[in-house]
């Protein structure tokens, strides 16, 4: 005879499961609503636990839910798949400089600038994108200035400060606001290997709220349209605050011609560090034609609640 708590465990695993099911289908509404699309970013937590709920039934013998269970899991998995199918890239090549552009949200509240600066001494990054930079951080970063020699930064006291430092001279640099909020950005241009190179580094609003959500896809169609017009090898670089699973990431691939550097390599998760139960990729660095990529890391943790993205590159062509 099956006791109660056999029962009550059983009732708790298909509860979990059900809802996760739920969960899943309200996130493929997501272009309707931005609470819905709250639920798109979750896609590698619901294949575990969905998976986890169907072993769990099916060696209770409860094979019509394990069955169900599986296959919104499958469903969950084909999403997340092209972060491992690799696509056609441009070929690398020996002859090219190989550059190191390294993107970090730092937090604004983080006071840990000694593992920030010791993170771009021991990486050596060419191109640096701060995001949440405040003139407090600014500030102490000022003995990279040899290292560091040519930088535009636009530090605030908020969340949305940025600061792009490089080792190469820029033919051109600017602070720019992408969208209506106004949140500055900024845009670089170099020569490599005869040929231009345009390097953004942005970071919208949080998706918290319709306002918030709108001002974020706004900007994210501004940059698409940036992108899309910009004539040279770009490569951009940002705490998008979405992941690869939105319907408006796949929007900005579509409206961009960008294409994300993690497919093929893995899913490079990078919020909430020190969480990773629940890891998802929200920090993004995407090419356009032109770049070839060499590798993508994550790198170590810098007292904030993001980990930096690491990306080694060539520009092959134009």
């Amino acid at each position: 005879m099956m006791s109660i708590k056999s029962i009550n465990f059983r009732v708790f695993t298909v509860s979990i499961g059900v809802l996760t099911c739920l969960v899943t289908l309200v996130g493929l509404l997501g272009r309707f609503w931005w609470g819905f699309e709250l639920a798109t970013h979750f896609r590698v937590q619901y294949v575990v636990v969905l998976a986890c709920c169907a072993l769990l039934l099916l060696a209770g013998r409860r094979r019509g839910w394990a069955a169900g269970f599986t296959v919104i899991a499958l469903l969950n998995a084909t999403l997340v798949a092209p972060s491992y199918n690799k696509p056609a890239e441009p070929p690398v090549s020996d002859n090219k400089t190989v550059l190191r552009a390294l993107l970090a949200n730092v937090n604004s509240a983080n006071r840990d600038y000694r593992r920030i600066r010791d993170t771009l001494t021991d990486w050596n990054p060419d191109f640096v994108v701060l995001l949440e930079a405040t003139p407090w951080l600014m500030g102490r970063l000022t003995d990279l200035a040899d290292r560091y020699p040519y930088r535009i930064a636009a530090p605030r006291e908020d969340n949305f400060g940025i600061a792009f430092l490089s080792r190469r001279p820029f033919l051109q640099a600017n602070v720019v606001g992408f969208g209506a909020a106004g949140l500055p950005s900024t845009v670089a241009e170099f020569e490599i290997d005869r040929h231009r190179l345009v390097i953004v580094g942005t970071h919208p609003l949080p998706p918290i709220g319709a306002i918030r959500a709108w001002s974020r896809n706004e900007q994210l169609l501004k940059l698409a349209e940036f992108a899309r017009q910009t004539p040279h090898p770009l490569l951009l670089l940002g705490d998008l605050n979405l992941t690869p699973w939105s319907p408006y990431f796949e929007r900005l691939l579509a409206g961009s011609g960008l294409r994300d550097s993690r497919h093929g390599r893995g899913l490079f998760p990078t919020w909430p560090a020190g969480w990773p139960p629940l890891w998802i990729p929200i920090d993004h660095a995407l090419f356009s034609t032109g770049i070839g990529i060499r590798q993508r890391q994550t790198g170590p943790a810098l007292g904030s609640d993001h980990y930096p993205v690491i990306v080694d590159f060539q520009v092959v062509g134009s």
